[in-house]
This record gives structure tokens, C-alpha cells and sequence, in this order.
């Protein structure tokens, strides 16, 4: 066997509850965003709008928990070589 230097392995933690909250947050603001700003437009353009800024208000407030806060949602606890 070889002995490459990338063969590293770990394990991280999510907090379920954290991530939820995080999910309906990101919902609620993609859903009132979209209510304020879209009006009188076709299905597929409130689709796409809904998962963008679902996506970006969720990845944000996911960083900006794992930033500020103590027990962040998504956390990587160790990183080892593997054998």
C-alpha cells in the first residue's frame, strides 16, 4: 500500500434541532421575500426564486451560526490519518 499524504478521515456533528430551525427560517424569509417582490409572475419564476433564495438565506444563516455562535449546526470534530 502507499502511503499518500491526502488519506485522512474525521467525523463531524450536526445538531438536528439547529438545522431545522435553520430550515424554517430560510423558508419564512425565501416565502416572504418572494411575496413582497413577485407578484403577477409565472410558477416556474417563483420555483427558481424560492430555491435561490432558499439556498443562499440558508447556507448564510448556517455560517453565520457555525461563526458566532458556541455549538454551531455543522461542527467537524476530529481529523485523523488513516492507517
Amino acid at each position: 500500500m502507499s502511503d499518500a499524504p491526502y488519506r485522512f478521515a474525521g467525523w463531524f456533528t450536526l445538531d438536528v434541532r439547529l438545522l431545522a430551525t435553520l430550515v424554517v427560517f430560510a423558508a419564512a424569509l425565501a416565502v416572504l421575500a418572494m411575496a413582497l417582490r413577485l407578484k403577477d409572475r409565472r410558477w416556474e419564476e417563483h420555483v427558481v426564486s424560492f430555491m435561490a433564495l432558499f439556498t443562499l438565506s440558508f447556507f448564510a444563516a448556517l455560517a453565520l451560526t457555525n461563526w458566532v455562535a458556541g455549538h454551531p449546526a455543522l461542527r467537524i470534530e476530529t481529523i485523523f490519518a488513516i492507517p
